[in-house]
């Protein structure tokens, strides 16, 4: 039987061997070392390719899977298990895609072209967030429903049978994959690359598809068989998760490292502390405004760039608004909604942040800085500031709804407990205070706190999205469809011109981009704040990290100098 926990003899082996600091007042590590220590700023989610939605898990994936295609360093997409970038149809709903020949999981058995089907249609039973690439896209995912109000919806498959019949994916030998499409979509080869298109071995999945229990039993003895360069052989989703690389990855010779330990270290004060005492390699969620003071650690700062992410407000304005609070009640206003964006108080968000000019701008729009339009130009930059900071206005809109000093509209916001994002929430409940806005904070674990907006638990949520593919589209989509989780816009409108935009194609395509972008913000249902990226701290000589604009990065082939 498989262990919830590596053994103590895996962790002890892998912290042997501490950085230290060289003659020059360096932090490096033991020339050739094998075995990686990286911290991490959360808890894990359990290790399923299909439910993954958080960075830091979905970092953990990229070291144990390989999917068809992956993300270059600019956001190209380019071949990994495939042979060549799909064939498409001339109407661009088929795609057929080749696979390398001889591919095997880590236990040495064959890997094929239904390995990937199987878990494709085997993703839709888990209902997981990113399964919206599968039933928004692909045919035969959706039937019509009716729901509680009697009116017929269209509604994903969760039941193997039915995906199985129906499901447009399908095995046409060994080594080819055909897709069929409900519509044309020319970012969808690059939605490939998605840890939801991930293979699963079907072994270890077990008899039950929709469950995820087998991602958190691991050892040693009776690791996770994986298809990537390693295999998970730890899970404790609280603590740790440690990886053994694999025996049978076609690429080993080329794997340097034994051993990479993934630890949760949640306070950035004690994670940055760790790095500089030498008890870290890699260091991804620190003090920013330490690391700006301090000359020695900027010289071992790691930076993903381009790195595409944005830090906005969610509001819930649409159907999972019930109007059962006196804050629900207002946010169904659109002017009150625009009012709190004026005032939100961009500038002293982002300084509590921490990042400062070096790795963060305010932002003005939902879709953040690195995204190109069809002519190569910066969509954020061509599309211009759509929110505004404007007080006297906002102050004026509150006036008129009857608030002031003393009649404060209470409001809350939710956040997950990081102390980042208590700092941005402080600073922004000072700021709404002069436009009669009470703010109360509510900060809850991770998991619970994305349960909660994902159920419209809610009246305002933080949120971070980093692009999942370079593609506006990665952003405007999650706010539609009845069925898209964390969905609480639920306007007939926008889904519209996103639909249109779908017709689309070139710059006309994005234009009608654009106008969706801006009917969203303006409408004041989601709230903009900044755009980062996120510094890193790493020993001077580990070498051979990779990284791509979707904030994932590839430790398979690093090394210590």
């Amino acid at each position: 039987m498989k262990k919830l926990l590596a053994s103590t003899a895996a962790l002890a082996m892998v912290a042997t061997t501490l950085t230290g600091c060289g003659g020059n007042g360096e932090i490096t590590a033991e020339s050739g070392k094998t075995n990686l220590t990286v911290a991490v700023g959360g808890d894990f989610a359990l290790p399923d390719p299909a439910i993954v939605d958080d960075s830091i898990t979905a970092n953990v994936l990229a070291q144990c899977y390989d999917g068809l295609y992956k993300l270059d360093k600019d956001g190209n997409v380019v071949a990994n298990l495939a042979t060549d970038l799909p064939e498409i149809s001339e109407d661009g709903k088929v795609y057929t895609i080749k696979i390398k020949d001889g591919l095997t999981w880590s236990d040495g058995t064959p890997l094929t072209a239904e390995d990937f089907v199987w878990s494709w249609m085997r993703a839709m039973t888990t209902e997981g967030y990113y399964t919206n690439f599968m039933y928004n896209y692909i045919e035969g995912t959706t039937h019509m429903v009716k729901n509680e109000e009697g009116e017929l919806v269209e509604m994903p498959y969760t039941d193997m049978e039915d995906l199985e019949k129906n499901m447009g994916v399908e095995a046409v030998d060994d080594t080819t994959i055909k897709i069929t499409l409900k519509m044309s979509a020319p970012y969808f080869e690059s939605m490939l690359a998605n840890t939801v298109f991930y293979p699963v071995n079907k072994n270890e999945v077990g008899s039950d598809p929709s469950s995820s229990e087998w991602a958190q039993n691991a050892s040693e003895e009776d690791p996770i068989v994986t298809n990537g360069a390693f295999e998970i052989t730890g899970v404790n989703i609280k603590d740790a998760i440690t990886l053994g690389k694999s025996d049978n990855y076609s690429d080993k010779d080329n794997v340097k490292l034994e051993t990479i330990e993934f630890k949760v270290m949640s306070d950035i004060d004690s994670q940055t502390s760790a790095f500089q005492s030498g008890e870290l390699d890699l260091a991804t969620a620190v003090n920013v405004t330490q690391v700006n003071g301090d000359e020695q650690l900027q010289e071992h700062v790691y930076k993903i760039d381009p790195f595409v992410c944005n830090y906005y407000v969610l509001v819930n304005a649409g159907k999972e608004n019930d109007g059962s609070t006196e804050g629900l009640k207002a946010l169904k206003d659109p002017e009150i909604r625009q009012a709190i964006s004026m005032a939100i108080g961009r500038t002293e968000a982002r300084n509590a942040y921490g990042y400062g000019d070096d790795f963060s701008y305010n932002l003005y729009a939902l879709i953040p800085s690195g995204i190109p339009d069809a002519e190569g130009n910066d969509f954020y930059e061509t599309g211009g500031e759509i929110a505004k900071d404007d007080l006297e206005a906002a102050q004026k809109i509150m006036k008129s709804k009857g608030y002031s000093e003393d009649n404060m509209l209470e409001l809350e916001y939710k956040y997950n407990n990081l102390s980042t994002h208590k700092a941005v929430a402080e600073a922004m409940q000072n700021a709404l205070k002069s436009i009669y806005v009470d703010l109360k904070l509510t900060n809850e674990e991770k998991e619970a706190f994305f349960n909660d907006r994902d159920a419209g638990n809610f009246e305002l949520a933080r949120h971070a999205m980093t692009a999942d593919y370079l593609d506006p589209m990665c952003y405007l989509s999650m706010y539609v469809g009845a069925s898209t989780s964390g969905n609480t816009v639920d306007d007939a409108t926008f889904e519209q011109m996103v639909n249109e935009a779908n017709q689309l194609s070139g710059q006309e395509r994005m234009d009608k981009m654009h106008e969706a972008e801006k009917y969203l913000v303006e409408q004041g249902y989601v709230i903009p704040l900044f755009g980062y990226t996120e510094p890193f701290l790493k020993v001077k000589n580990l070498t051979g990290i990779t990284s791509s604009p979707e904030g994932h990065y590839d430790l398979t082939h690093a090394y210590f100098e």
